[in-house]
């Protein structure tokens, strides 16, 4: 195909912040959007994403832009339009428990912020399911947290741009970014205002700007644990802090867990190329993760696994996102960065994105915590508490 011609706004990225994006600039009365995904919308990262919903951070920023998230998930089918897949099944989240008073502290971040999230002990533990081994953590517990279907969510976000007016155009690869112009391998896209939200792929696409996004492309696996048939009903969502470093979710299929990774250090061993980025788990992880499972859920020993998928970060040095002008190119936005936990904020970030490119500032989110250039600077975000890598 070919592709040229003018664009008041193109978003590179079909993923699910991308189309999240392109469906808020629709919102504020932009009708001359332009998506532009390389494969097809939902095509990366974010078709692997298990898009659990929490609100369990250490900034009030992030807290905010969680609970945004939430709110629009759950009012999706209203707002948006479509289903969203969302399940609500509670979330605890394990420490050591000589990290009570971080998880104590985390608790009560996320309460100023209006939260309904409290530490548990072991007895309240099992009212919220017994088979939950909570004799050697201390657990707070998100009643409100579950998990959506990303795919539903981000053809959800793309056909409602659409009907605003949009073009998502996919099977074509950007090549370049710059202020005022996309690049691409149909043909150049002038533009009023650019935002890349490409994920791994969007350090790459701005360093013609000469801008440097430090992004890692770290592999995230994966497991999907067929639970025993006696198992019963399905358990919460659990993260475990300890040195397991796993989390765990209800499937949408019944009797199946999905399984993954707390642990940072998979950003120790980056990939050299995200597009090379191997299929499913190794059988050393489906191990770990079977043994975690087993000593963390009663009655989970039994099961088996019944498939596994690789996704890929996009890795920062504090593992936050940036969000905001591109320095130096100031008609060009980048969101990109979230390592691993970008799902839930998408909605914010298409809101506050939208507001970018339609005031020339945020309004809706303080985005001073996330700016670009706050890597140059050495201000790393970071968590304030220190049992995980979480903002």
């Amino acid at each position: 195909m070919s592709l040229s011609g003018r664009a008041e706004a193109v978003v590179v990225g079909g993923g699910v912040m991308g189309a999240s994006i392109a469906y808020h600039l629709t919102v504020r009365g932009v009708r001359d959007v332009l998506l532009l995904e390389r494969a097809h919308v939902c095509a990366g990262p974010t078709s692997r994403s298990t898009a659990i919903i929490r609100l369990h951070y250490t900034q009030p920023l992030l807290v905010r832009m969680a609970a945004h998230g939430l709110r629009a998930y759950r009012a999706f089918e209203d707002v948006v339009g479509g289903e969203s897949g969302f399940v609500r099944t509670g979330m605890l989240f394990g420490a050591d428990p000589g990290e009570r008073a971080m998880l104590e502290g985390n608790v009560a971040v996320g309460r100023s912020e209006g939260v309904e999230t409290h530490v548990v002990d072991a007895e309240q533990v099992a009212e919220i399911d017994p088979r939950v081994v909570a004799d050697d953590l201390v657990f707070c517990y998100e009643p409100e947290a579950g998990y959506c279907d990303p795919y539903l969510i981000t053809t959800g976000f793309a056909l409602a741009a659409a009907r605003g007016g949009a073009r998502v155009v996919e099977g074509v690869r950007v090549v370049g970014v710059e202020a005022g112009r996309v690049a691409t391998d149909a043909g150049d896209v002038a533009a009023g205002a650019v935002v890349v939200a490409a994920g791994p792929w969007s350090d790459r696409l701005l360093t013609t700007l000469g801008y440097t996004l430090p992004i890692v492309p770290a592999r995230a696996e994966v497991g999907r644990f067929r639970l025993p048939p006696t198992f019963g009903t399905p358990p919460p969502a659990v993260a475990d802090f300890s040195a397991a470093q796993v989390y765990f979710r209800p499937a949408a299929e019944p009797g199946v867990l999905e399984v993954g990774s707390l642990d940072p250090r998979h950003a120790e061993s980056p990939l050299d190329d995200p597009d090379a980025c191997p299929e499913g788990a190794e059988p050393a992880t489906l191990e770990a993760y079977r043994s975690a499972l087993a000593r963390r859920l009663r009655g989970a020993g039994g099961g088996h696994w019944r498939g596994s998928w690789s996704a890929v970060y996009d890795v920062t040095p504090d593992w936050e996102p940036a969000i905001g002008f591109v320095p130096g190119a100031e008609s060009v936005i980048v969101a990109a960065g979230f390592s691993g936990h970008g799902f839930k904020l998408a909605p914010a970030v298409g809101a506050v994105v939208a507001e970018l490119v339609c005031d020339g500032r945020a309004t809706s989110f303080d985005l001073a915590l996330l700016d670009p250039l706050r890597f140059e600077r050495g201000e790393l975000v970071g968590a304030r508490y220190g049992y995980s890598v979480l903002g």
